[in-house]
């Protein structure tokens, strides 16, 4: 009977392909809004997420404003003191050799120069254990060794994007750049991060001492972070260390015991918490949206199969007096409704594939790695069988409920 009903939707369906195009269209354009959404979400997500992994979880930043807060005691956080050379002293003599820590002194955009060529950069000072704290990945060249941070050397390493434009190669190793009249030897190149994964191709790192004598450490100028990571994670956990972390600058800045601390000391989950729910605000909107060109085309499936009642009245009524039973009627339309939205989905998959591949080189140079998972296609799948079985279910009802006598005399 199942085989008999499937030849008889595939019949149906070839004999009005046009009609049946046109709604497999509509469903494959419903599926691949909805499947591209969840792709896209789903490697901005792991991309993010895999860049704070790869920062490793043992760290905490020390920054004057805290990561999440309301909004509404912003004023407070801003007047509170930045991190100063003295917080950095102090956590580097307090932990030893139990932790790493780095000082990043962030200034913002400004002109950098190559032979008359000019661009913005990034400008970041760094001091310490920053390699150690904050793992960048030098594609040409090297980082800069823990002498050349002490003394303030005029040596540079250049962001990816950041070396291409000004010197127009990413060999740009042993060029000499410039930065407020002084020159800077560049001594390395980062890998490209991408727009998605981090702030480094545009930036130029520089030894914090080189970038103190020209430009000083002024008020509210510039961002300045505390980094601090445990060597071992296992003797020293987040908690402990935030605790620890807390009492040595507290110290360090004379607070007495019922002064509210005037820094922040923020952590990564609470970073990624906040990743996490942008994430699913992103996909919940993207496929609200999606799933109205599904809606669209479930409502075509449905007026398809009401049209196609309407023309076999004859051959329904037909066939119920032949004997066919109600359920085998409506096994017809069920099936052709499925068959028409199952190949609509595979479209719509084939489609998101398609564009997947053509922006995996694009999406790689900005940090994204774009994948169709299995997980994917078969939700993808499970979604388009149950707008087939719904937008079906109601005109294949209506046809097994026809009285044979009536559907043959109406069809004339």
């Amino acid at each position: 009977m199942f085989g008999e009903a499937l030849r008889q939707a595939l019949r149906n369906m070839s004999a009005h392909q046009r009609r049946s195009l046109l709604t497999l269209l509509t469903i494959a354009v419903g599926i691949f809004s909805v499947s591209s959404v969840r792709v896209f979400t789903y490697s901005m997500e792991r991309s993010i997420v895999g860049r704070f992994e790869r920062l490793g979880t043992s760290t905490v930043y020390v920054h004057h404003m805290p990561w999440r807060f309301s909004g509404e005691n912003w004023e407070a956080y801003f007047r509170r003191p930045r991190v100063s050379i003295l917080d950095y002293e102090a956590a580097q003599t307090a932990l030893g050799e139990e932790a790493w820590v780095a000082f990043r002194y962030d200034r913002p955009l400004e002109k950098v120069a190559f032979k008359g060529h000019t661009a913005e950069a990034r400008l970041i000072g760094i001091m310490g254990d920053f390699q150690s704290v904050f793992p960048v990945e030098v594609q040409i060249g090297r980082f800069f060794t823990k002498e050349e941070l002490r003394r303030g050397a005029t040596v540079a390493v250049l962001g990816n994007r950041l070396a291409r434009t000004l010197t127009g190669s990413e060999e740009a190793t042993g060029l000499q750049v410039r930065y407020l009249g002084q020159s800077f030897l560049v001594i390395g190149v980062l890998r490209m991060q991408g727009s998605f994964a981090n702030d480094l191709d545009r930036a130029m790192l520089v030894p914090f001492p080189a970038l103190y004598r020209l430009r000083g450490l002024e008020r509210f100028q510039g961002d300045r972070t505390l980094l601090i990571r445990a060597k071992d994670p296992e003797s020293l956990p987040l908690d402990l260390l935030e605790v620890r972390v807390r009492g040595i600058l507290r110290q360090a800045r004379r607070l007495s015991p019922t002064t509210p601390d005037n820094f922040a000391i923020n952590r990564q989950d609470a970073l990624l918490e906040q990743v996490h729910e942008i994430s699913g605000y992103i996909q919940t909107v993207g496929l609200f949206i999606a799933g109205f060109s599904l809606l669209v085309g479930g409502f075509g499936v449905a007026n398809i199969l009401y049209i196609a009642v309407r023309e076999r009245r004859s051959e329904i009524g037909i066939q119920r007096a032949m004997g066919a039973p109600r359920r085998f009627i409506l096994g017809v339309f069920l099936i052709e409704g499925v068959l028409l939205t199952l190949i609509g989905g595979v479209v719509g998959i084939g489609l998101t594939m398609v564009l997947t591949g053509a922006l995996s080189d694009w999406a790689a140079r900005e940090g994204l790695t774009l994948a169709v998972a299995v997980q994917d296609i078969l939700w993808s799948m499970a979604v388009t069988v149950s707008v087939g079985l719904l937008a079906a279910l109601a005109p294949a009802w209506s046809a097994a409920r026809l009285h044979p006598i009536e559907a043959i005399r109406s069809a004339y």
